[in-house]
């Protein structure tokens, strides 16, 4: 019996030691790798095999629990592909909490279809969605992608948040004449260096490592994921051999693909130049020539780097009357040539989060074109894809960046204009009649400059009547009318107009028998995410700087008397500035309060986020106190 006992504790041992390394089974998950993650990465093994300038293999077996539904995401699993990189094999395994498999899809279960319009070769997305009947849920995924062309590699994300990881291996070989540069960001993690014959070898291993948290706000992912980005010394795509080890030499290569796509026939070329013949200047001729394109070219979505670098031909443009935004830049380009100005492409990352751009470390990280004229004072910033920017006007999601001029020696690191939040301005006046029973007729007149504006033109413009009211009372956040009229600028002019009428059966608060509590404005004039934290550790981003100035009148009838009006207020930071000044009116029995709030910077530092969490205290406060009338 004893015997037994000490086989069957034996088998035991055996049993737990396997039931370890079960990677399949959410039970065997280190508690320490629990905390706060939503994600965990048992086993990940990549390897990216570079044969030569022009072939690459990129292989990986990973295999993920997500613990819950706010790492849902990760189950929509899906790649895109084009003629520089294609998916050439994949498969998906789901198991359960257990470990038990519940289901293998192969890569014809998939869904794929084709992206781009039609005009990118062989673009298609592979995509398949795994249903989740409960958390925790464990993924295996095996997928390898072949790279014709190795201009665009892929990176190593090594630490994300909400994500802890158990073991993971990323190698990369290529051979030693052709080499690699790699570059850490937020990582220390240097990789093991060997020589395998007449290759090197670069070898990260990683295990263990707890899932951090990540505070509101915090900016683009270059500022808090750890990873390794990778990037060729030579390359060739499509052809076109290229080199990368120096911002120069990428721009060279940038000129070369451009240059038998630019131009334009003579009988077209004199027909931009009859167009701005009475202009005078070449501000006048650019502005010209980029109304002429906003009026008469369509968009085709279609990202740098996909389908192929070389644009659509200027000519192309001209006739068909649409492009991406290289093949747009280019065009326009090419028409300013034709009337004597010069002007540069800009190759950029276009979003309101930016890539991190290193002077000494070229790399293709932008999604996509812009184009600038170059003046001796300021230089003319052109983005070529928006039918509403006026002239000479960049968005938030291109300003204030490292982005790449293409000249005729090669590329440039340059910087587009810094924001700034005056340039973002929504000013709003507001008219409140009230009458004997405390309801109101109001009269509300919007004008909106830069990224106010731009949302309004995206989101609203096109809207119909019932969808423009909802949109309004929603994104505004005003006050719920009993009834309600609204216009707006026909065109998409610059400033943008908006117009409102509303009626209130009730526009006070509350009431205290014959005491009426009214808010100071019928709108939150600062509504940001501001959560107050112990200790923050990273800067907080606005979305972008901003300043809104309201003027809110309150028209009283006879009978309603003041019994309080809020004390005037100042908050004054570096960073950013409130203040509301209130002023009654006996004779006409009008309250006017004006109010001006301004973001001034967009990024916070960690060190002043106190500062900023007292700012949105003391102006919630003020927002907060009521306007007090007494009723005869």
């Amino acid at each position: 019996m004893k015997k037994f006992k000490a086989t069957l504790f034996l088998l035991l041992i055996v049993f737990c030691s396997h039931a370890q390394l079960n990677i399949y089974s959410a039970l065997t998950i280190p508690d320490s790798l629990k905390k706060d993650a939503d994600m965990v990465m048992r086993e990940e093994n990549i390897k990216l095999s570079i044969k030569d300038k022009n072939t690459a293999r990129y292989e990986v077996h990973k295999v993920f629990t997500v613990m819950n539904e706010q790492a849902k995401g990760a189950l929509n699993i899906g790649w895109m592909s084009d003629k520089f990189d294609f998916l050439d094999d994949a498969e998906i395994k789901v198991f359960d909490a257990l470990g038990n498999k519940k289901n293998t899809i192969t890569k014809k279960e998939m869904n794929s279809y084709n992206y781009g319009e039609g005009l990118v070769p062989e673009g298609k997305v592979t995509s398949f969605q795994v249903s989740a009947p409960s958390y925790p849920i464990t993924i295996e995924v095996n997928y390898s992608t072949k790279y014709k062309g190795i201009f665009n590699l892929p990176s190593y994300k090594v630490e994300s948040p909400w994500r802890s990881v158990q073991h993971s291996v990323f190698e990369v070989e290529v051979p030693a004449e052709l080499g690699v540069r790699y570059k850490l960001l937020n990582t220390n993690h240097e990789p093991q260096i060997k020589q395998d014959g007449n290759k090197d070898v670069y070898k990260w291993e990683l295990q263990n490592l707890k899932a951090y948290k990540l505070e509101k706000r915090s900016g683009s992912p270059d500022n808090y994921i750890s990873q390794v980005l990778i990037a060729p010394n030579k390359f060739q795509l499509d052809e076109y051999d290229g080199d990368m080890t120096s911002w120069k030499n990428y721009g060279i290569w940038i000129n070369d693909l451009y240059a038998k796509v630019s131009g334009l026939p003579e009988e077209r070329k004199q027909f931009y130049r009859d167009m701005v013949k009475g202009a005078v200047t070449d501000n006048d001729k650019a502005s010209l020539l980029y109304n002429y394109m906003q009026n008469n070219m369509r968009y085709v979505s279609i990202q740098l780097g996909i389908g192929g670098w070389r644009p659509f031909p200027a000519s192309f443009v001209d006739e068909k009357k649409y492009g991406d935004c290289k093949a747009l830049s280019n065009y326009l380009k090419s028409t300013l040539d034709a009337v004597g100005i010069r002007s540069n492409l800009i190759i950029i990352y276009r979003d309101y989060e930016a890539k991190i751009v290193d002077e000494k470390f070229p790399i293709n990280d932008f999604n996509h074109a812009i184009l600038c004229i170059p003046q001796p004072k300021d230089t003319i910033w052109l983005e070529c894809t928006s039918t509403t920017l006026p002239f000479a006007n960049l968005d938030e999601t291109t300003l204030g960046r490292k982005a790449v001029m293409i000249t005729e020696n090669g590329g440039v690191l340059v910087n587009t204009p810094a924001r700034n939040f005056k340039n973002n301005t929504e000013s709003i006046n507001t008219v409140i009649e009230v009458n004997e029973e405390g309801g109101a007729k109001v009269k509300i007149n919007y004008t909106l400059y830069g990224d106010g504006r731009d949302d309004m033109l995206r989101y609203y413009h096109d809207l119909k009547e019932d969808e423009k009211r909802r949109f309004f009372i929603r994104n505004a956040e005003w006050k719920q009318p009993d009834n309600f009229e609204i216009s707006n600028s026909e065109n998409k002019a610059n400033p943008y107009l908006v117009s409102a009428t509303m009626d209130y059966e009730k526009i006070y608060s509350f009431n205290a028998g014959s005491k009426l509590f009214f808010e100071p404005r019928l709108y939150p004039v600062f509504d940001e995410d501001i959560p107050e934290y112990a200790n923050r550790i990273r800067d907080y981003y606005f979305t972008c700087p901003y300043q809104a100035i309201d003027t809110t009148v309150y028209k009283f009838p006879a009978g309603f008397n003041v019994e309080n009006v809020p004390k005037n207020k100042l908050v004054a930071f570096p960073f950013a500035f409130y203040t509301c000044n209130y002023n009654w009116n006996e004779a006409t029995r009008t309250l006017t309060l004006i109010t001006l709030l301004q973001i001034k910077e967009r990024v916070i530092k960690a060190a002043d986020y106190k500062k900023l969490v007292d700012f949105k205290k003391q102006v919630l406060a003020d927002m907060n106190e009521k306007i007090v009338m007494k009723k005869e």
